[in-house]
């Protein structure tokens, strides 16, 4: 019954979307991810959505998960609530198959498992806008973009005096956070800088089952708690040169619940640092345009763990050091009306320092790259782009990746778009060399896929959609099932879907409906299981209200489907299925004047129980307030 009820309410939200309808607020002209330089976003072939700075702060994220949750082809799961690992699968690929850039700088951690980023590290007051582009896009990015990409940019100084900002909340769980920051611009300087803080007491993370079932889980807390700190500055030189600098620091702390052994419930700690920073100069000479780069990550985890078990008590204490550091040198030349030609060419070294079961290891690797994108423009409708990439992997060798996109102004209200690309994503240092569960001969994973979609409005602009049907295939898929845990690339995965999205304004300047629905079909070749914590179909559906000029109310409601997961008991992994789930949110903001903002929110305010991960559970009904100050 509750599984009928589910399917007629995401019915219903397609319905709406199609019946005027798009995903986000309007997104800005100018984007700067899917061809790696700014461009009118009115030009672009692949599957793009903007999360705007607006929206970030009215909805009062607390985490990237926040406000990538609910986006088309997106699914977040988190081991158990705010703070622990964080993974984002988009499009059904895995979640080491997204590549997380900062300000377009790789932060994908050397030192984990797949090299996926823990997106938990990343303080949300640091974000200006995201940019999420969809399908394969190794061809301009390398290694891991074969599920997409996805940009976080930072704040940037506007011009005028400086602008100063001071944000704090606290609601349940024992939470609460703060932002500092200032920003501004001169002449020729632009600033932006802050500091950031979180923490929550959180709940007990282990046991939504068993805690049900049998109430055996004690009445704990995990807390949580990350401070952080983020800036950019740029200066131009002269009439030619441009030179900016950007960091973000965070640092973090976690308790959690150990999950397995007699008694799941001991608590571990895991603290961790993430260190970002970039350099780079632009020079601009008529329709020359060069842009030299170099970056550094370092990215830090310390895990203390204990168990109890039949064989006896462990007490494991684990370090892992990563680090990523090169340069990249990029050319755009504009050729008028034969359209932008872009080259360029890329060396990064990445390291994995630490121990596992009590061996240390310490290995790196080089990549050095070069690509290049062709894009041009016909009878000022028609857009066109082709690019390619080779990537060699020291100890691994090369690989080549390509990607074509077209979009076309059918019309001033209709606009079409497609695009057909390969990724590939090199094995991680980890699978690579730790000790015991390493292999060497691993080959990259690779993956081909196409996308087709239309954007259409109506009603002059009050209302728009956009639809997209996509469609990939994934070779060479690393897995380490128990009982030895080695890695082998032994697994194939075919993978559809449609991505649904729209905005009404049902009242202008007064109420506005924003929808987003992603159906996914995903299929394991060897077993023809469908792919773990993948929902089939998933939907968010928010209505902004806007009273008066001052006055922001946002009630949002997430529709999440069935999905497969797993569990494994003494090298035995049985699968399961997680039960669907609808949670209800709810956002205020009011500006008292051009000084001071109220706001606050309400989570889950049904008090739904779901889980993201089999046994592990997510927070209850809980509410946050706050203030922020302008000036």
């Amino acid at each position: 019954m509750a599984e009928r009820a589910f399917r007629a309410a995401l019915l219903a939200s397609a319905f709406l979307i199609v019946v005027p309808a798009l995903a986000q607020d309007a997104p800005p002209d100018i984007v700067v991810t899917p061809n790696r330089l700014p461009q009118s976003i009115q030009q672009i072939g692949s599957a793009l959505t903007v999360i705007s700075h607006d929206e970030i702060e009215r909805e009062g994220a607390k985490s990237v998960r926040d406000i990538l949750d609910g986006q088309p082809g997106i699914t977040i799961i988190e081991n158990g609530g705010p703070g622990t690992p964080t993974s984002l699968f988009m499009r059904g690929s895995n979640s080491n198959h997204v590549l997380v850039l900062i300000d377009g700088m790789r932060v994908n951690d050397p030192t984990t498992v797949s090299g996926d980023l823990d997106l938990s590290i990343v303080p949300p007051q640091a974000i200006e806008r995201i940019e999420i582009v969809r399908g394969p896009q190794s061809a301009l990015y390398g290694s891991d973009a074969i599920g997409g990409v996805v940009n976080i940019i930072t704040k940037k100084g506007q011009k005028g005096p400086p602008l100063w900002q001071l944000r704090t909340e606290g609601g349940s769980y024992g939470t609460y956070s703060s932002k500092l920051a200032v920003s501004g611009a001169t002449e020729d300087t632009t600033y932006s800088l802050g500091l950031n803080q979180y923490h929550t007491d959180g709940f007990q993370r282990y046991g939504y089952r068993v805690a049900r079932l049998a109430a055996l889980a004690p009445n704990g807390v995990d807390p949580f708690s990350r401070l952080g700190g983020f800036g950019k500055v740029s200066k131009r030189i002269n009439d030619w040169l441009t030179l900016e600098v950007g960091f973000n620091v965070a640092r973090e702390r976690l308790q959690f619940d150990s999950g397995s052994g007699l008694d799941p419930w001991i608590p571990n700690t895991q603290t961790g640092s993430l260190a970002t920073a970039y350099q780079k100069a632009i020079a601009e000479n008529g329709p020359f345009r060069t842009t030299l780069t170099t970056f550094e990550t370092r990215i830090y985890r310390e895990l203390g763990q204990y168990l109890k078990s039949v064989d006896g008590d462990y007490d494991g204490h684990y370090k892992y050091k990563g680090t990523r550091w090169g340069a990249e040198l990029q050319e755009d030349i504009k050729l008028n009306q034969y359209g932008t030609l872009t080259f360029g060419t890329r060396y990064e070294n990445e390291r994995a320092k630490g121990n596992e079961d009590g061996a240390a290891y310490d290995y790196r690797q080089t990549t050095r790259s070069a690509y290049t994108l062709y894009q041009v423009s016909l009878f000022q409708k028609l857009h066109l782009s082709a690019g390619a990439r080779y990537d060699d992997v020291s100890n691994i060798g090369g690989f080549a990746t390509y990607r074509l996109t077209a979009a076309y102004d059918l019309t001033q209200t209709t606009r079409l778009r497609s695009s057909y690309g390969t990724g590939a994503k090199a094995p991680s240092l980890y699978q690579l060399y730790v000790p015991i569960y390493n292999n060497p001969n691993l080959k990259p994973e690779k993956s081909a896929g196409f996308d087709v979609g239309v954007e259409q409005t109506f009603l002059d602009g009050d209302a728009r959609v956009s639809l997209t049907y996509f469609n990939s295939k994934i070779e060479n898929l690393i897995v380490a099932d128990p009982p030895a845990y080695i890695p082998n690339n032994v697994a194939h995965a075919s993978i559809s879907g449609v991505e649904l999205a729209g905005d009404y304004n049902l009242v202008p300047t007064f109420a506005k409906l924003k929808l987003a629905y992603t159906w996914l079909d995903t299929r394991d070749e060897t077993t023809g299981l469908a792919l773990l914590r993948r929902p089939r179909q998933a939907g968010r559906a928010s209505l902004v209200f806007t009273p008066t000029p001052e006055l922001t109310i946002e009630p949002i409601l997430r529709l999440v489907s069935t999905r497969a997961d797993k569990f494994t008991i003494n090298d035995v992994t049985s699968r399961v299925i997680l039960a669907s789930y609808a949670r209800i949110d709810l956002a205020v903001d009011y500006k008292l004047n051009k000084t001071v903002s109220l706001f606050a929110r309400g989570e889950n305010l049904t008090n739904a129980r779901y889980e993201d991960i089999y046994n592990y559970g997510t927070p209850g009904r809980s509410a946050y307030a706050g203030v922020q100050l302008t000036w």
